[in-house]
């Protein structure tokens, strides 16, 4: 076998060698990889749960100190006031004041209830709330006195006793500035223990985000990844699947070439044994003649390429050329016609069936009857045998009556070796087809499977990182500093943004699978379907449809209404700064085949970066611009591709752009009722 018909083989026996041994590893990284994520999710989730626990915690004991504090103004207040209006009762009389005096002494208890239970949790704070009640009650004990004795001698307050007064105050005054001094240093404690959590918990957020954007991003490189591997691979088999079959093609041509040469040949020893035929009636007529023509005879016999044997009708050889010699081996041989088989024929290999005398040719020829058949031959002179093509014919005289036979045959090994060559080639061929497909079908169903794992697996994060900061912002919002709010604001954009692209890759990865399934189709009904899907991307807009009537071809259409539908809604979303947007859908013909076209008066793109355009991932203009996750136009080129087409745009900054596409699956159909083409504009 030639080298040339070799290298498929090599290729293919390297892809496997190579193909092989990445399964396991695969699985063992995308597993290691979701762990790492659940981890990474569990630990952020608790740790801002943590960190929003301990602010909130510490937000209350600020709430507390600030309670505490204020208690402890509002008792200084009232003793304030108590002492006052019964000092200032004991000098003028006034019995108003005392209605001020008995109130203040009221609340004074209440206050220091209050101050009690706030101080609870703080022994320092009770030991010195118990001091502080002692000098409280003595200076009530003494303003008691003197309003006492101005009520019963009416005699005024002097000089020593408002001197007291002052006294005792200035005693209840330094036990409250201690027990506020107290309360702020304990309120300093416990805000700097605030911003320290607050700041660790922004930390431990910003941290992972970092390490969950990292992540997906490398998830994503991987799922890429294997789509292009699944690509290639498909697109190797189906390189070796045509090399194989234009192989069988070559073979079958040469075959069918062989046939019409044998059919040729026998035609030939058909007509060659019928002049033969004649030529033997002809030198019946004189011995003169007969012994000319007897030279010339041997001539065209001897220079013949098929071997010839004539016979009378007792099976005594008339000719036997040159040819007849070199295929069989032997020269004539005086020997009975029962003798021939054994002579001519008598090793035969495995699976040969011998052919009785009565069925060769030649004898068959001496009894009258015409036939043709292949039978091997293999004698101490044909060492390696060889099979032979012989057509036998009875010789008649004038009257009809059969004086013998003649025998024609030619050595058809080659053409035998061939057959089996080819017949091997076809069955080598189904086998490896066989193989292939199932290859691909077992790759098929791993990619699906591995599209699952990623759909069901890469989602579970993304919903943990979701929900945990949704119960973050509902929770614990209201005590989060606007820094910490953006940040979970930040961490829910991306991982709806993360969403989103998990699922364009799977759908270019199932378009990548979907078997086509091809049917006429009337593309005009299809952009009308597309067109109304897209109402809601033109509400309050000014949109000008100009449709043109589009042919009815063969193609898959769950396919191609995904191809008008990305780029009918670019045209839309890229149109949006246009006050009047127009959008054309058109065809041309080019070289027997329609051209699609999709064009709008848009933004447009400049032509250096057009080679960018049907890349996944690329895009050229800014996310705060245009959204988008720039894998619209892949899946486009990948679905044109499956047809057997092709896609590209033109485009101009600020002057709209054209996206053409072809549908190359067979020749497209394109049917004259023109009803079954309707088009227009909307």
């Amino acid at each position: 076998m030639k080298e040339g018909s070799r290298k498929p083989e090599r290729q293919i026996a390297e892809r496997e060698r190579m193909g092989a041994p990445i399964e396991a590893p695969l699985r063992r990284r995308i597993t290691t990889g979701f762990v790492v994520a659940l981890f990474l999710t569990t630990f952020i989730g608790f740790s801002s749960w943590r960190g929003a626990r301990l602010a909130a915690d510490e937000a209350d004991w600020v709430s507390h100190t600030h309670a505490v504090m204020e208690t402890l103004e509002v008792t200084t207040k009232h003793v304030i006031e108590a002492e006052t209006s019964g000092r200032t009762f004991a000098l003028i009389g006034q019995v108003p004041l005392l209605t001020h005096y008995q109130t203040a002494r009221g609340a004074i208890a209440q206050d220091e209830k209050a101050l009690r239970h706030l101080t609870a949790d703080n022994p320092n704070q009770q030991r010195r709330l118990d001091a502080l009640e002692l000098e409280i009650r003595a200076a009530l004990e003494f303003a008691e006195r003197i309003v006492a004795k101005r009520r019963l001698t009416h005699a005024v307050a002097g000089g020593d006793e408002i001197l007291e007064t002052e006294r005792l105050m200035v005693a209840v005054r330094a036990k409250t500035q201690e027990m506020h001094a107290e309360e702020m240093r304990l309120l300093s404690q416990r805000t700097q223990r605030t911003i320290a959590g607050r700041r660790l918990t922004n930390f431990i957020m910003f941290v992972g985000v970092l390490a969950g954007t990292g992540f997906l991003m490398v998830a994503l490189f991987a799922v890429n990844r294997e789509v292009d591997v699944s690509a290639r691979a498909r697109a190797q088999i189906s390189t070796l699947n045509a090399a194989l079959e234009q192989r069988v093609e070559e073979r079958t041509a040469a075959l069918q070439a062989e046939i019409t040469e044998r059919k040729q040949a026998e035609e030939r020893l058909a007509r060659q044994a019928l002049g033969l035929s004649q030529l033997a009636e002809e030198l019946a007529l004189s011995r003169e003649a007969q012994e000319a023509q007897t030279l010339m005879l041997q001539s065209v016999l001897d220079s013949m390429a098929e071997g010839l044997v004539a016979a009378d009708e007792q099976g005594k050889i008339l000719i036997w050329n040159r040819a007849a010699e070199r295929i069989v081996g032997y020269g004539p041989a005086d020997l009975p016609t029962e003798e021939w088989s054994e002579h001519y024929g008598n090793y035969l290999p495995d699976g040969v069936t011998p052919m009785p005398t009565e069925q060769l040719p030649l004898v068959r020829a001496i009894r009258g009857e015409a036939s043709s058949t292949e039978i091997f031959l293999r004698n101490p002179r044909v060492a390696e045998g060889s099979w032979i093509e012989a057509s036998g014919s009875p010789l008649k005289d004038k009257g009809g009556v059969v004086r013998g036979g003649v025998v024609a045959f030619r050595d058809i090994t080659r053409s035998r070796a061939d057959e089996r060559e080819i017949r091997k080639l076809n069955d080598e061929l189904e086998h490896r087809v066989g193989e292939r497909t199932a290859q691909l079908e077992a790759a098929n169903k791993e990619l699906e499977a591995f599209s699952y794992s990623v759909s069901h697996d890469l989602r579970a994060p993304l919903r943990h990182i979701s929900g945990f900061s949704q119960l973050l912002m509902e929770e614990f919002g209201s005590t989060l500093d606007r820094s910490a709010q953006q940040y979970l604001e930040r961490i829910q954009a991306g991982a709806q943004k993360m969403g989103v692209l998990v699922d364009e890759l799977l759908n270019l990865a199932r378009v990548g699978r979907h078997a086509l399934r091809l049917q006429p189709t009337q593309l005009n009904a299809m952009v009308a379907e597309v067109i109304a899907i897209l109402q809601p991307e033109r509400e309050g807009r000014q949109v000008q449809w100009m449709i043109a009537d589009l042919p009815v071809v063969e193609c898959d259409p769950v396919l191609v209404k995904q191809v008008f539908q990305n780029l009918l809604a670019n045209a839309l979303k890229f149109t949006r700064p246009r006050a009047r947007a127009v959008i054309e859908v058109s065809h041309k013909e080019e070289n027997g085949q329609p051209v699609f076209m999709v064009r709008d008066n848009g933004v447009g793109f400049s032509m250096k970066y057009v080679d960018k355009l049907f890349g996944v991932f690329q895009r050229l203009h800014r996310a705060e611009e245009f959204e988008g996750t720039g894998i619209g136009l892949a899946t486009v080129q990948r679905i044109v591709r499956k047809h057997g087409g092709q896609a590209w745009a033109e485009g101009e900054l600020d002057k709209g752009a054209a996206f053409y596409f072809t549908l190359g699956v067979g020749k497209q159909t394109e049917w004259k009722n023109n009803a079954a083409t309707a088009g227009g504009r909307s």
